[in-house]
């Protein structure tokens, strides 16, 4: 099932923040703040918003004032990034304030973020505050954060084919890159992880298989379970087994998996190997 990531759902904590000082909120009239203000919501909100490959999908930051008035409201708003997203580079706003007609007391700010201007592993963070207008801020919830990365939808199908593969060992590239076969496998009854089997690691042909995990869409990881591996000429049969877990990107089809491998008289060490598709 393709899912959306790119609206905000408010907290109970955020919506209830709101209901204190939005009157649409249905309190009683004694419950409101006697001083006209604009908000973000409850200070020091994060909101994290994963970039898709799809120009409908935004990120909606609410902002609102704590009481109606008979006038429209416009409220001015600033954006920075300590990491260096740029308008028209990572994301699209249009303007640095809004207006809240009369008898309205909140305003939906969209975000759009531009899938291309997301490279795999770059994550942005923009900071918004409140800094003036028609009316004064709530100082104490005049901040809202944002935090985008990219995120594709996973199919596994998509990843059969020839990879280019670097093992490393002790942190260090350990030889030269070769090519595997990547065979992708069953998906899970939750739709969020699956398996995928691997052929030609250290030039052996007998696959073995990695379980892959996409339930946090800010990090998908890769796993790799006990098993029966490849028979060595000298030493026997070998086991493959987990070294901590790796990471993997179905934007960018790349792989990367930790593992040791053992015979009977010990271990031939712990390693990773990062696989690029060709």
């Amino acid at each position: 099932m393709k899912k959306e990531f790119g609206k905000i759902i408010l907290s109970a904590a955020l919506v209830a923040g709101l209901c204190a000082v939005i009157n649409s909120c249905g309190k009683v009239k004694d419950t409101y703040p006697s001083i006209e203000n604009s908000l973000f919501g409850n200070s020091g909100n994060t909101g994290l918003y994963f970039v898709t490959d799809d120009p409908k999908t935004q990120f909606i930051i609410p902002i609102g004032v704590s009481a109606i008035a008979a006038q429209d409201r416009t409220i001015t708003f600033s954006v920075t990034s300590p990491t260096g997203a740029s308008e028209g580079q990572q994301y699209t706003l249009g303007a640095t304030s809004v207006k809240i007609p009369a008898g309205s007391t909140s305003f939906d700010l969209p975000l759009k973020g531009i899938f291309a201007g997301y490279p795999s592993g770059r994550k942005d963070t923009l900071n918004f505050k409140l800094t003036g207008g028609d009316i004064p801020v709530m100082t104490s919830s005049n901040s809202y954060t944002v935090v985008m990365q990219k995120y594709c939808n996973v199919q596994i199908a998509d990843f059969s084919g020839s990879y280019l593969c670097q093992d490393y060992y002790n942190n260090a590239p350990d030889g030269d890159p070769y090519e595997v076969e990547l065979t992708p496998g069953a998906v899970g009854a939750d739709g969020k992880s699956g398996k995928i089997s691997i052929s030609g690691l250290w030039g052996y042909v007998k696959p073995f298989n990695v379980d892959l995990n996409w339930v946090n869409p800010a990090a998908f990881t890769t796993s790799i379970a006990a098993q029966p591996w490849m028979v060595h000429s000298t030493y026997g049969q070998s086991t493959i087994k987990p070294n901590g877990s790796g990471t993997f990107s179905s934007c960018d089809n790349t792989f990367k998996i930790a593992y040791e491998v053992t015979v009977s008289a010990g271990s031939f060490g712990k390693y990773y190997s990062t696989l690029t598709k060709l």
